[in-house]
């Protein structure tokens, strides 16, 4: 006679799993099969505590999930990411806020009854959708929207200690994405990434290619920029992809050598000096105060 947990497990394989992109407030009792793609936990002055969670089915259908602090280790804990699990008697509620991981109208909520199981299903798929820089740089883009981007890192500055209002600090780091076609977007990251990718960048070990999942798009001073949702972006430094392998292949002349820049307002006559001898580390003011331009193009103008 089979356990209890045996006709469980058997119970739940064979149930229907809905996909997630047919998911509505109607499916309060049904299932779905998913992996888990990011979770982070986050404190809303109003909402309190919870785990967050973006979700992915087999057809790469997405869906953000979010848990309170009540249920975190019931229920949040069996969600690890890059695991499959079979996720049933949960809440759909309608997709809001001011940036949202998925382009679903609707969000899984837990509750009591919610059911987590272990799936067998294995893959290493990310299910990512990256936006092309062209898109990106037209302006057309829903900026409520957390987007996945790559590309290689250019004109990487210092981890920055920023004062903000509350009294608390910030670290935050400036530097350039570039894509496989040159295409050049200014980005900024803030927090605990920032100490990461400085390190990654101070390295003599070649190119550094960048993986942001669910970054946020927006304008400082007018200009487009990219930069990190916090908690809710995820960063993968020289992604093992195809992707950024192609950038391997690029042939990188003076204009795409990686170069670490100091952010010190006097030193833009060093700046001109040094420009011209792409091996050593220069220093350059804000990126954000000049346009973006190539090494070749800043030997050109001096």
């Amino acid at each position: 006679m089979a356990s209890k947990k045996q006709i469980k497990t058997a119970i739940v394989s064979h149930e229907q799993a809905i996909p997630i992109n047919n998911l509505k407030p109607v499916h309060t009792a049904k299932m779905v099969h998913a992996k888990v793609l990011h979770s982070w936990k986050q404190n809303i002055q109003l909402g309190g505590e919870t785990m967050e969670f973006v979700l992915v089915d087999e057809n790469g259908h997405k869906i953000h999930a979010t848990c309170k602090k009540t249920y975190i280790e019931s229920k949040g804990s069996l969600l690890p990411i890059g695991a499959w699990r079979y996720i049933r008697n949960f809440h759909v509620r309608p997709a809001g806020g001011a940036y949202r991981t998925t382009n679903h109208a609707y969000k899984i909520v837990f509750n009591p009854n919610t059911n987590v199981s272990r799936s067998n299903f294995m893959n290493d798929e990310l299910y990512l959708n990256l936006v092309d820089f062209q898109l990106i740089l037209s302006g057309t883009l829903d900026e409520k929207l957390l987007i996945d981007v790559l590309g290689q890192v250019l004109d990487c500055g210092d981890v920055e200690t920023i004062q903000c209002s509350g009294g608390y600090q910030r670290k935050k780091l400036e530097f350039i994405l570039r894509d496989i076609n040159d295409s050049r977007i200014p980005c900024c990251i803030w927090g605990n990434l920032t100490d990461i990718l400085h390190s990654a960048c101070n390295q003599d070990d070649g190119m550094v290619t960048l993986l942001l999942r669910f970054a946020k798009l927006g304008k400082f001073r007018g200009e487009l920029q990219i930069s990190n949702s916090f908690d809710a972006s995820r960063m993968i430094i020289n992604p093992e992809i195809p992707e950024a392998e192609a950038f391997k292949d690029i042939d990188n002349g003076d204009d795409t050598t990686l170069i670490t820049f100091e952010s010190n307002e006097e030193s833009q006559e060093d700046n001109n000096k040094q420009v011209n001898h792409p091996g050593k580390r220069g220093q350059r003011d804000k990126w954000l105060i000049f346009p973006t331009k190539t090494i070749q193009e800043m030997i050109a103008s001096t």
